[in-house]
């Protein structure tokens, strides 16, 4: 088939960065790089978009033509050394660019409730099956464990919980890999998009890195921080597992909203003499509120029905009585008519007295699914593939992925690129398949199949 259609309007694209670099460079404590690194940063970006993959020799196959070696093999060394070697401020340089790429964002494309934005926070892993052992030490550096994809036990169906007072039946143990962890924290936008802010690789065997919740916590602490630069006030969004009491009571403590899943098994305080319940059984003692449809991501649509509680929890990290640190949250309860769903509970700040309350509440945590999907796009792109050893080279190439997807994000978002749409959209239905809408992944497809035929020109626009 002859190819007919081009994107024209990379110019625009290429533009776009080099307007978001001179954004980055005007705020102050901007680390200015080498311009050597600097041109071989802004080749590995365009390679990761173009190519989709962090493989050095793909990178190297893209911006060959941009450097001067004659092999493929040649390029790749030289990328290697980048990540590896280059004096580089990468995670400075990447947030101030994140922060820029968030300030161009028209503000009427933020998803807000009740006025706040929506501010999402969630791990990733990286499973990298045999890379902990190596021999002469050219294993990956202080590679730790994360849950092995599609092993261990069969996973039970899901139940409802089980009846106050009965015991919670024992979990099936979850079989583990060598890995990495990588927590995200970032905004939801409109047309189910996510914009990263900041994120931070992890691995229980660093000997330099704390616990992974002191990890969440840095890395949400550093996106509320870019939200405030930005003049946004947030709504935190987390799934099960980063609802830990501590950081619910640091959260409420600073009066910031948020709104995070929880399983009902954690001991409450009854707004009845303070008596110590379990939250599952507080929550049998309320009344309905009504019923409304849950859209529970995998499960799809679910009919619920729904109740919530005021109550306050406790946290002790020494376990004297005495000390303790305490707030009180509304907690939201989500059951399904049907026997073999889960219920829903969540931990909220928002006010949840009525039927609309709640169903606020539980909207605010269907738009978390967003960062789930960011993820499933970038690890398309190679983001859990990345075959480098180094700990900086691994963080770095992290860092590029996440600016390549933010870039695409924002040229989304950007209406001056409404034509650079309409060509990729051209392109796709001629070339591949196109959905209802033109994704990030869709874009970034779009662009792999210009650059193939017009690799010259993207350079010269590129590198300008």
């Amino acid at each position: 088939m002859q190819r007919t259609v081009a994107l024209r309007e990379r110019g625009r694209f290429a533009a776009l960065l080099n307007s978001i670099l001179r954004a980055a460079r005007r705020r102050a404590g901007w680390p200015e790089p080498d311009a050597r690194n600097l041109r071989t940063w802004r080749q590995l970006v365009l390679g990761v978009l173009v190519q989709r993959s962090t493989r050095l020799l793909s990178l190297a196959r893209a911006v060959l033509p941009q450097r001067r070696a004659g092999r493929v093999k040649t390029a790749a060394l030289g990328l290697g050394y980048f990540l590896t070697r280059a004096a580089f401020p990468i995670g400075p340089c990447s947030r101030r660019l994140l922060l820029a790429i968030g300030g161009a964002v028209p503000a009427e494309r933020l998803v807000r409730y009740r006025g706040l934005a929506l501010l999402v926070i969630d791990p990733t892993d990286y499973p990298k099956r045999s890379r902990g052992r190596g021999t002469r030490g050219r294993q990956m550096q202080h590679i730790g464990r994360v849950r092995r994809k599609g092993g261990g036990r069969p996973t039970p169906k899901r139940q409802r919980r089980p009846a106050p007072g009965r015991p919670k039946p024992a979990a099936a143990k979850p079989a583990t890999t060598f890995g990495y962890v990588d927590v995200w924290a970032g905004l939801v936008l409109a047309g189910k998009q996510f914009l990263p802010l900041d994120r931070q690789l992890f691995s229980g065997a660093h000997p330099a890195l704390p616990g992974q919740p002191a990890v969440e916590d840095a890395v949400l602490g550093r996106a509320l921080a870019m939200a405030r630069v930005l003049k946004l006030r947030c709504i935190v969004v987390g799934d099960r597992g980063l609802g830990r009491k501590e950081r619910l009571i640091a959260l409420a403590t600073r009066q910031q909203a948020c709104v995070f899943r929880i399983d009902p098994d954690i001991t409450v305080l009854s707004p009845r003499g303070l008596a110590p319940l379990l939250l599952a059984a507080l929550l049998d003692q309320q009344p309905w509120l009504g019923e409304t449809v849950w859209n529970g991501g995998d499960e799809g649509p679910t009919r619920c029905r729904v109740r919530a509680v005021r109550a306050a929890i406790r946290f002790s990290r020494t376990g004297r009585q005495a000390d303790f640190t305490e707030a009180t949250l509304n907690f939201v309860e989500l059951v399904p008519f049907q026997a073999d769903r889960e219920s829903l509970v969540l931990a909220t700040t928002l006010p949840a007295r009525t039927l609309a309350d709640c169903k606020g509440v539980a909207g605010v945590y269907a738009q978390r699914w967003v960062i789930e999907t960011a993820f499933e796009t970038m690890k398309a792109w190679g983001l859990e593939r990345f075959m480098v050893r180094a700990w900086g080279a691994i963080d770095r190439l992290l860092w590029i992925v996440a600016l390549a997807y933010a870039l695409v994000v924002l040229a989304l978002q950007d209406r001056r690129l409404l034509r650079l749409h309409a060509q990729a959209g051209t392109l796709l239905h001629q070339w591949t398949v196109l959905g209802r809408r033109l994704t990030p992944g869709k874009l970034a497809e779009a662009l792999g199949l210009d650059y193939s035929a017009h690799c010259r020109a993207w350079t010269a626009v590129w590198l300008r």
